[in-house]
């Protein structure tokens, strides 16, 4: 084989299979299996033969390097079966041995992705690059700096004036540069931080011009247009010039610092800019010369010198958090991931830092084999280049797969041109004494039909003047002709023999079904194309094949979201990514609702999300609730936490359903405490068809726990922040549609594939670039005025949309459905590209090729396919209609068997986890595990909000007693004074002619906020005719701290505005001495035996 090789392979054309021989004839080579060993790098010498572990094979995703992976096993393990492949030199004898020798040391098979190799060789020079030892990489800068965001703002909260004055000018240029509007300071904030971030972590941005040498600028350009235009026109009038109309406000314009030009700026003689165009004098032409000169300065310079400064404070504030980040890189665990390359090539070309990196992996890399190669940033290949120097010196070899033309991650710095720049690199090129270029002729995916129609329509992009006319197609009019030319250059090197052969053993036959949808504008040509795609699924796919055979592929996932949308209300099984997230799912939503309850109770939001959802209101034991307006009923039921009155108007239900989680959600982990619940539910029999969703949610919760997030704060925010990228596994045999992007069906085939919209558009973004005018170094938006850089990105974009028509329609095995479409007046699309092509190679819309659809008598019905797939649309309606389809015949018996063992298996007294109390405490991170002295107050706190009086003190302390000693969170030691101590002061409490009426009407563990955002929560707040009413129950001795917190709280109710001034008093209750013990804003009381001495006279009336 050779040292240096590249492989051009084309959309089905068997890369995967052509990587997998190459290491395996790799493996071959690397010595016989008995004696081969995976690990070499310090201890073999530097002429002997390499281990197989030195064999390495990068691949793009983890999906690709685990497929390859099974390859190499699965072709080892046939061949020792006796099914001996073509063109790999193994007898059975030896695949046999080497699947032992491989299986023994699975570790070392070297198939890895270019991230993974790259964070391996930085992990191991962790400390060398100043780096926290287990650093994690994480994909989103923002995530890494955020947190040093939040720790500047909390400075200019704090009254520092320096990041005060630097918010005031971001918000400033913000306003000004962008127009913005709105409240949503800080995410607008951040969507400024997000374009520049990566450009400054990664060094670009750092020798930019001073904002005041730019204004110094700016103002210099200002002021001379101002002089001259101001001087031209006192000239003009002063000899009796009349202007014309339009000269005139362009002169104007000028003079106000307006960037607009105008033809006038630039005529040969002064005299175009007057009526009749008299003869001027030589004092007119030279101060319209001087006028022009400055003017033209103004409109070419000003708008950028203007948005460098509007991006100057913004570009301050991302410096300050990579500055932070970087001075605490040490201690930091996260690391951006990108960059890991670029720490990589700081380890890798350092002196011995090859030999080193290798020696510390334990892996001699002598032999690389590069997957989707097209798709490789410079900074990856600048990173990787070091380890392909060493190899190639030692005899090494690199071999490379990729195809340019399925190159469409340029927006994630995929650079193409690096596929056959490897051969330009001199460095390499020495080092290797053989070099080749190879092309995988045949296409082993399409029938022949598709694969002749997609050569005749992207076949004549290999012509110069067919890729011009395309370019010019796609980009706009005012592309200078240079960058569309070398664009169309980029095609044509790109789809430069493209055109694929059918292999003889190849499926004959196949379907290109191409229509026109053409509509008045993007919202109608949405909603004809949904209505052509579900009646060419109902009409032409659906009888032929199952809806597992159907691929629909879109350009972003707002279409994947509105197609399954539709589909779901057509009755179609649906999956895409977003119905794999696991925050969408229902149950999991329901979850996280309970979680969030039980972390905050007064969160009404969590919990009418929890009460109005299928969990608890489909629950057989809440069967009231099913014929309840939940909704109505919260609006309407008067003031104060919902979960309160819902207690109030369902007392039996709260104490059946959440009482035992609310009282012990202090004390487990969300872990437990979703086990219990899940279990209290029977949620796993009740929705067996969402199984995968919630084991895989337990999952989460498991490891979170593991991580240290084993209370309900940690997790809601851990939960809060990564829960979007949960996933479930896509599952198998589930016969229903995929929807997905373009992009990530790069790799993948199905037997049908739909494209609904073909008019795909280049959209310039948000990005900033770095350019230098007249020696200034400046930061500014890349828009059209910038000229050149502006027109480079729109080329490549537009060339990158071509790539994705290519990667859609290569997708298909037996059918492709094209639906082209267009609106009134739109161009610049790849509708119009594809329009050339398609004449180019004689086809016009609408048209269709071959009429093969094979039937598949093992389809399911449809209605059984909708039931199969509902639970992955992330929609309540169809998960409920799912249900009914599944378990329609059952349902009945299901509900009465169901409702029979909830009452058998759970009794009035079950708590969560009480089959295993020791162990609950023993894991409780908060709490102690027995209880002690400090314990019995919050012990009487949790009788008293369970005193009901009844007019019987004895009976009602002792009723209260018993719940206490039966739900609080601790064992309450078995002691008659403790217990009668408690009795006593319960009963003494109840006997109070008062205490009847606060209980039944106060509102127990209400909130209150202080001006300095902490919540209170006091024991109980009444409102009495003369005003609010805050009880709060002491024991043991009176405190001066019980008064200023008491007093705290009636300072937060007047701030509150809910009363009037001097109204609020509070009064504590001293249960163990029997006294109260009134407080007011400015007067504290004596103790007393009775309140009714304390309180103001209407009460005492009362």
């Amino acid at each position: 084989m050779k040292h240096l090789r590249q492989v051009k392979a084309s959309a089905g054309s068997g890369k995967t299979y052509e990587l997998t021989r190459c290491f395996l004839q790799r493996l071959v080579e690397s010595g016989p299996p008995a004696s081969a060993s995976a690990s070499s790098a310090c201890v073999l010498s530097p002429g002997g033969a390499g281990g197989w572990g030195d064999i390495l094979a990068i691949t793009f995703t983890n999906a690709a390097a685990a497929e390859m992976r099974d390859r190499v096993i699965r072709q080892l393990k046939s061949t020792a079966l006796g099914q001996t492949a073509e063109g790999l030199p193994f007898s059975p004898e030896q695949a046999a041995r080497w699947v032992d020798v491989i299986m023994r040391d699975m570790g070392a098979l070297n198939i890895r992705t270019i991230d993974s190799l790259l964070h391996l060789i930085v992990r191991a020079a962790a400390l060398e690059l100043d780096l926290h030892p287990d650093f994690q990489p994480v994909f989103a800068t923002e995530e890494v700096l955020t947190p040093y965001l939040d720790a500047l703002l909390e400075q200019a909260w704090q009254g520092n004036e320096v990041m005060r004055a630097l918010l005031r000018d971001v918000y400033r240029a913000l306003a000004w540069r962008e127009n913005s509007t709105g409240f949503l300071a800080g995410e607008k904030l951040l969507n400024q931080l997000r374009g520049l971030l990566d450009d400054v972590l990664l060094g670009r941005f750092d020798d930019v011009s001073p904002a005041d040498v730019l204004h110094k600028r700016l103002s210099e350009v200002e002021s001379l247009a101002v002089i001259h235009a101001s001087n031209f026109h006192r000239v003009a009038l002063a000899e009796g010039l009349s202007f014309n109309k339009n000269a005139l406000a362009a002169v104007e314009a000028i003079a106000a610092k307006q960037c607009k030009a105008s033809a006038f700026l630039s005529k040969a003689s002064a005299s175009e800019l007057f009526l009749k165009k008299p003869v001027v004098s030589d004092e007119v032409q030279k101060a319209y010369e001087a006028f022009a000169r400055a003017a033209c300065v103004l409109v070419d310079t000003a708008p950028m010198l203007r948005q460098a400064l509007g991006h100057a404070p913004v570009l301050l504030l991302a410096r300050m958090l990579v500055e932070a980040f970087s001075s605490n890189q040490q201690q930091e665990g996260s690391l951006p991931g990108l960059l890991i390359p670029h720490k990589a090539r700081l380890v890798l070309e350092n002196e011995n830092g090859v030999p080193e990196a290798l020696c510390r992996m334990g892996s001699r890399l002598t032999h690389f084999l590069v997957d989707e190669f097209q798709d490789t940033s410079r900074e990856q290949w600048f990173a990787l280049r070091p380890l392909l120097e060493e190899a190639l010196s030692r005899g090494g070899s690199l071999t490379w797969v990729g195809d340019v033309k399925q190159s469409i991650y340029g927006w994630r710095g995929g650079e193409p041109e690096l596929f056959d720049g490897v051969f330009d690199d001199e460095g390499l090129t020495a080092l290797a004494p053989d070099s080749g270029r190879d092309n995988l002729p045949f296409n082993w995916r399409s029938r022949r039909e598709i694969v002749q129609h997609n050569n005749a329509i992207f076949g004549p992009l290999a012509k110069q003047d067919v890729a011009l006319q395309v370019m010019t197609a796609l980009l706009p009019s005012s592309t200078p002709p240079d960058i569309c030319t070398e664009a169309a250059r980029g095609l044509v090197r790109a789809f430069e023999g493209t055109e694929q052969q059918c292999p003889q053993r190849a499926l004959e036959g196949g379907l290109v079904h191409v229509e026109t949808v053409h509509s008045l504008d993007a919202d109608a040509l949405n909603e004809d194309v949904l209505e052509r795609l579900c009646a060419l699924l109902h009409e032409d796919i659906r009888p032929g094949h199952p809806w597992a055979d159907v691929l629909i592929l879109v350009r972003s996932n707002d279409k994947a979201t509105l197609v399954a949308d539709r589909l779901i209300r057509e009755d179609i099984p649906v999956i895409t990514e977003n119905s794999l997230r696991l925050a969408n799912h229902p149950l999991v939503v329901q979850t996280v609702a309970m979680l969030s309850f039980l972390d905050n109770p007064e969160d009404d939001i969590a919990f009418m999300s929890l009460v109005c959802g299928s969990i608890i209101r489909e629950h057989p034991e809440a069967a009231e609730l099913a014929r309840q307006d939940i909704a109505g009923w919260c609006a309407s039921s008067g003031r104060g936490p919902v979960f309160q009155r819902f207690k109030n108007r369902w007392p039996q239900l709260w104490q059946r359903l959440f009482a035992p989680f609310h009282s012990q959600s202090g004390l487990m982990t969300p872990y437990d405490m979703i086990l219990e619940w899940y279990a209290r539910m029977d949620v796993a029999r009740r929705y067996p068809e969402a199984e995968t969703f919630l084991r895989r949610f337990m999952e989460v919760l498991h490891s979170a726990e593991e991580k240290g997030l084993a209370t309900l704060p940690t997790f809601l925010e851990h939960w809060r922040a990564k829960s979007g990228e949960e996933k479930v596994p896509m599952p198998e045999n589930m016969d229903a549609v995929r929807v997905m992007t373009i992009h990530k069906s790069k790799g993948l085939e199905a037997p049908v594939v739909v494209v609904p919209w073909t008019d795909l558009r280049a959209r310039m973004g948000s990005s900033t670039v770095l350019v230098e005018r007249e020696g200034l170094r400046m930061v500014v938006s890349n828009r059209k005025s910038l000229g050149t850089p502006y027109h480079e990105e729109m080329a490549r974009q537009c060339r990158e949309n071509v790539h994705l028509l290519y990667v859609a329609f290569t997708r298909a095995r037996d059918s492709l459905y094209v639906l082209r479409t267009s609106t009134r007046g739109g161009r610049g699309s790849t509708t119009d590209a594809l329009d050339l092509l398609m004449a180019e190679a004689g086809y016009t819309a609408p048209y269709a090729v071959g009429d093969v659809r094979e039937t598949h008598d093992g389809a399911p019905e449809p209605q059984v396919a909708a039931a199969a797939a509902a639970e992955l649309s992330a929609n309540p309606k169809a998960a409920k209609g799912q249900a009914e389809n599944v378990a329609e015949v059952a349902a009945e018996q299901m509900t009465d068997h169901l409702t029979g063992q909830t009452g058998d298996a759970f009794e009035a007294d079950w708590r969560p986890m009480q089959w295993l109390p020791r162990l609950k405490i023993f894991r409780n991170p908060l709490a102690g595990f027995s209880f002690k002295a400090e314990d019995r107050g919050s012990f009487l706190h949790l009788c008293l909000e369970h005193l009901h009086i009844t007019g019987n003190p004895q009976g009602d302390a002792q009723a209260a007693l018993n719940f206490g000693l039966g739900h609080f969170s601790l064992p309450v030691p078995d002691e008659g004074p403790l217990r009668q101590n408690a009795a006593a002061a319960l009963e003494w409490f109840a006997s109070q002619p008062q205490a009847a009426r606060w209980l039944q009407t106060g509102w127990p563990e209400h909130s209150l906020m202080d001006a300095e955002g902490q919540l209170l929560r006091v024991d109980l707040l009444v409102h009495e005719p003369w005003g609010p009413l805050v009880l709060d129950y002491k024991s043991g001795q009176p405190e001066a701290d019980h008064v200023e917190q008491l007093q705290t709280y009636l300072a937060c109710l007047e701030a509150s505005g809910s009363c009037a001034p001097g109204s609020a008093r509070g009064l504590l209750v001293y249960l163990d001495l029997r006294r109260f013990q009134l407080v007011e804003a400015q007067h504290v009381s004596p103790l007393a035996e009775r309140c009714g001495d304390l309180l103001p006279a209407q009460e005492k009336q009362a």
